[in-house]
């Protein structure tokens, strides 16, 4: 899977002209507000997946982990904090992940350390599939 990384450059002239003299606005509590987590990492080993997502300035408690879509998706939620002063500003994000069907769902685990997220969703273990026979009968089967 590819790496995304953050492009600083990517909304340069948009954030340029969108300030106008006669706003009240500026470019800092616009970022605030359409604040979402954009960088992550997804890798693999033979173990498992990985999925390392930037939050930074994001607490456990206010972040939520789910299954959903009878667990093919990894639904990640939660709200960042901004202080002005004395008000506190809060900005909500969300990130959908799709897993596969060999994620062991019940032992998915994440660690939130230094403003990244890690997700491990191990893989389920192979089967063996052993051959099985299947018998052979004569003028035993009948459509109905």
């Amino acid at each position: 899977m590819p790496i995304i990384r953050y492009d600083p450059f990517a909304n340069f002239f948009d954030d340029a002209f969108e300030r106008s003299l006669f706003q009240n606005n500026t470019r800092g509590e616009k970022k605030k507000q359409l604040w979402q987590p954009r960088g992550f990492q997804v890798h693999q080993d033979e173990k498992a997946y990985f999925i390392c997502v930037d939050v930074p300035g994001v607490k456990k408690e206010d972040m939520k982990m789910q299954l959903v879509n009878n667990n093919e998706t990894l639904h990640l939620s939660g709200c960042r904090k901004f202080k002005h002063g004395d008000d506190v500003e809060e900005t909500k994000f969300e990130r959908h992940f799709t897993i596969g069907s060999d994620v062991d769902v019940e032992k998915i685990n994440a660690d939130l350390s230094n403003g990244v997220l890690t997700i491990a969703a191990p893989k389920k273990e192979p089967t063996k599939d052993s051959p099985r026979l299947i018998a052979i009968k004569e003028n035993e089967v009948t459509n109905e």
